[in-house]
């Protein structure tokens, strides 16, 4: 057995039947190699099909993620030359808005019931072909997948990923994991996203386990499922981890089948905590959309990423591009020691790929320090930090600090202009379900925990925080809203009154 979704059970040759019916359905319709086909679909087996189908047939999956509307899912299919869409039925409206402005899309597959113009056709349509290997001649050099960043810092760029990249990657999670064929490798975070594609499914293909798949994250229903799929392994990103770790004790929890959980951003003050709660091991990595990372394994040094992997050079230095000493914080750049690995190309940005790539290097853009042993800590991103009073502060460690309050579940912490010039700290802060909180509270909180340039001079409580589906807070939509009548002013002691213009 391979893959477990909901009751669905499906055998590796039932999935390489369907994956080549989508192939062979796409050539039959006059689909050519290297042409780019959107797919915008939450977590489902049909999504898995079309990745592997289009690769099978050389064309060039575009993922979408399925929040994205309006003008940015417009520019997404645009700049990435896509000619059909396959879409879910309740997605489907996103799509017809911006087809009167997308004219390269040509035929659109919905999964589910089918509306619209001659052009819209029903998603088993492409699972009625032939399930015969479509033998179709493939280079290393031919793509399989455009995979757009999450534009938290910026315009999305498409990042061209390869086959020969993607299974290198694969495997050298299996090797550093230790995944067997008797693992059971659960995702919840959406395939359209690199984490749950290089973390969970080709690892879990690569070593003739099990894959377990999610619709989405559930903080109520998490460990349910894990105990239903009997998963060993699962993925997470830091905010999981955090969420997961507040909901209040049970009796059980340390009955579960899991023995690794790996992921980023780690509280490292939760960290020995969650692992005793739940009987696991939590193995923080380092990973980006674009290429390079950095390794751990079960038992790494809490707090720390990893270290540099034998197959990665990585670096810190500063803005001059000098190396800096252990214990410095600066930029960490990586590249790979085979010179002809290919990690990085933005889809007809070549401009871009050269401001990030510089011989053979690739400038990630986030802050971290090593210590004397090699060991990588992440501070933050090179874009998110704050410059205030002459000091520069992280983001994630005023973060850090807010969210070991007893009433908070979840803070984002990011700048916004000071009239002073450079700028003012802002927390944006998630009080646990039922729980009333002062704004002085987090400022006293904050006062005896941290330095005083860091304390904020902003709060706002919220419900909850704007996040992609894969758990990024989308701080750029909580700068947008400054100010407005929920903030509160520590130095003025008031809250604020949005300005009318």
């Amino acid at each position: 057995m391979f893959l477990l979704f909901e009751d669905e059970k499906v055998t590796f040759d039932q999935f390489n039947e369907n994956a080549n019916r989508v192939a062979n359905a796409l050539l039959a319709r006059g689909i050519k190699k290297g042409s780019k086909i959107a797919v915008m679909l939450p977590n489902c087996p049909d999504f898995l099909y079309l990745w592997f189908g289009i690769a099978k047939m050389g064309g060039v999956m575009v993922p979408i993620n399925v929040d994205w509307k309006g003008e940015l899912l417009q520019y997404i299919l645009n700049n990435s030359d896509a000619e059909m869409v396959v879409v879910g039925e309740l997605l489907f409206p996103q799509i017809q808005e911006v087809l009167g402005d997308t004219p390269g899309i040509l035929n659109i597959y919905v999964r589910g019931e089918v509306t619209g113009t001659k052009t819209t056709h029903p998603l088993d349509e492409l699972f009625c072909a032939s399930s015969e290997d479509p033998k179709v001649a493939l280079t290393p050099e031919d793509p399989y997948e455009i995979m757009y960043t999450s534009g938290t810092t910026g315009r999305s760029k498409g990042v061209v990923r390869w086959p020969e990249y993607v299974i290198l990657r694969g495997l050298r999670t299996v090797q550093y994991m230790g995944y067997t064929s008797q693992d059971t490798l659960y995702t919840c975070l959406p395939l359209f996203h690199g984490n749950a594609q290089n973390l969970t499914v080709m690892p879990a293909l690569l070593a003739n386990a099990r894959l377990a798949l999610g619709v989405r994250f559930s903080a109520s229903g998490f460990w349910n499922e894990i105990r239903r799929y009997g998963a060993t392994v699962f993925n997470f990103v830091g905010t999981i981890v955090s969420i997961l770790s507040k909901q209040e004790p049970k009796p059980d929890d340390a009955d579960n089948p899991v023995r690794l959980a790996r992921g980023g951003n780690i509280p490292p003050k939760k960290w020995k905590d969650f692992e005793k709660r739940f009987n696991l091991y939590l193995v923080e990595t380092y990973g980006t959309t674009e290429g390079g990372s950095i390794w751990n394994t079960p038992g790494g040094k809490v707090g720390s990423m990893g270290r540099a992997p034998y197959f990665n050079e990585a670096r810190i230095i500063d803005e001059e591009g000098h190396e800096l000493a252990p214990g410095k914080v600066g930029e960490l750049i990586i590249r790979p020691r085979d010179p002809n690995e290919k990690w990085l190309e933005y889809y007809k940005d070549p401009e871009a790929t050269s401001q990030k790539v510089r011989e053979g290097w690739f400038y990630t853009g986030d802050l971290v320090y090593r210590d004397e042993e090699g060991w990588f800590f992440f501070v933050g991103r090179k874009k998110d930090v704050i410059r205030r009073r002459g000091e520069n502060i992280s983001p994630q460690e005023v973060e850090i600090v807010i969210n070991t309050h007893p009433k908070v579940l979840e803070s984002v912490c990011f700048g916004v202009p000071s009239e002073l010039g450079e700028d003012d700290v802002k927390v944006c802060v998630v009080p646990k379900s039922g729980i009333q909180m002062a704004f002085e509270e987090i400022i006293s909180f904050c006062q005896e925990r941290m330095a005083y340039f860091m304390v904020p001079r902003y709060v706002e409580f919220c419900e909850s925080l704007p996040k992609t589906p894969t758990e990024r807070v989308e701080k750029f939509k909580l700068q947008a809203a400054h100010p407005n009548e929920n903030t509160w002013d520590r130095e003025k002691g008031i809250k604020l009154q949005t300005p009318h213009i």
